[in-house]
């Protein structure tokens, strides 16, 4: 296994956590380039150690307060004294494919000029990979205060899930995780394809919760009458919605999950299921990254709610 797969998911998301912040600063005081890159290592490598995942080094004074921070340091400098600036070389190395990362999903672009060891003149035209810029569309993320997920963090999206109780079924993480995966990469018709298909495996899931809580034989029957046999996953959420709240309808108010049950997870369940029809079907519907983004950031309460009523079913059986 490689060092960094092996690191601890909740260690890589607040590392990659550091890397971002470092440009959301830079693209918040206009600072959008051209930038040394290793100024962006050394920005985040401060952040490394205000989050304390690495201590202060001695050469920078240690833990003293009033130590020295990496991003003081002069960035041309050779740095052969001290490897890696002596952060951990598996956090360093995650470091710079955090931002190697962030090149190829388009939110750094290498430098044309600006190289700090080489004069350039105005019809220069190489590229710098040791030198970047920011792009706009990497600003508007970076400023973007609305709150939604920052898709460059795999991870730190998916603890949303793979910390939750009960633990998600194994098969929506597949899908799930595929969705982050080439949503990152920008292919945000797959992204729809695969979210529908994690959506419908959670429908699946409390289907069979559902039938698993009323037992044999009142589950059993309106599973495979009512649910099984039907093609369509709207007539079968539709079945699950009349059973459950007839079943369970002043519990679940009680409960304070009835009205999230009929709002929450009903409308991103059918907002995710139209948009993937629109795909399926060969509309020509176009998809912006904010509005793919919204869809995932909107799964995870959908997700939320319905682990709660899973959680619910499993402790109040009527079998």
């Amino acid at each position: 296994m490689h060092v960094i797969d092996a690191m601890n998911p909740s260690i890589r998301s607040e590392v990659r956590d550091c890397v971002f912040r470092a440009l959301t600063h830079l693209a918040s005081t206009n600072q959008h380039g051209p930038l040394p890159t290793k100024q962006l290592f050394l920005m985040a490598a401060d952040n490394l150690i205000e989050a304390r995942i690495i201590t202060r080094p001695q050469f920078l004074g240690g833990e003293d307060a009033g130590g020295q921070k990496f991003s003081d340091l002069v960035v041309g400098e050779q740095n052969n004294v001290f490897p890696n600036y002596e952060i951990p070389a598996a956090i360093a190395l995650l470091l710079r494919q955090t931002i190697w990362q962030f090149y190829l999903e388009g939110i750094l672009v290498p430098a044309t000029k600006g190289r700090v060891d080489t004069a350039v003149n105005d019809k220069d035209t190489w590229l710098y990979f040791d030198v970047f810029m920011l792009t706009p569309y990497a600003v508007q993320i970076l400023t973007d205060g609305s709150g939604r997920i920052r898709v460059h963090d795999q991870d730190g999206f998916l603890s949303n899930f793979t910390s939750s109780k009960p633990l998600p079924d194994s098969e929506m993480m597949r899908y799930l995780q595929e969705c982050v995966g080439v949503f990152k990469a920008g292919h945000l018709l797959a992204s729809v394809i695969l979210l529908a298909a994690a959506s419908e495996r959670l429908v699946d899931i409390l289907a069979e919760s559902l039938r698993d809580a009323l037992g044999d034989p009142n589950g059993v029957n309106w599973f495979n009458q009512k649910y099984a046999k039907k093609r369509d996953i709207s007539v079968r959420f539709e079945a699950i919605s009349t059973k459950l709240m007839g079943e369970y309808g002043d519990k679940l108010s009680n409960e304070k999950l009835k009205e999230p049950f009929q709002t929450v997870v009903t409308l991103t369940f059918e907002t995710i299921r139209l948009a993937r029809n629109d795909v399926a079907h060969l509309s020509g519907r176009q998809f912006s990254w904010n509005e793919v983004s919204g869809f995932l950031h909107n799964f995870i309460q959908y997700y939320r709610y319905t682990n709660q009523l899973l959680d619910f079913l499993a402790n109040t059986p009527k079998r």
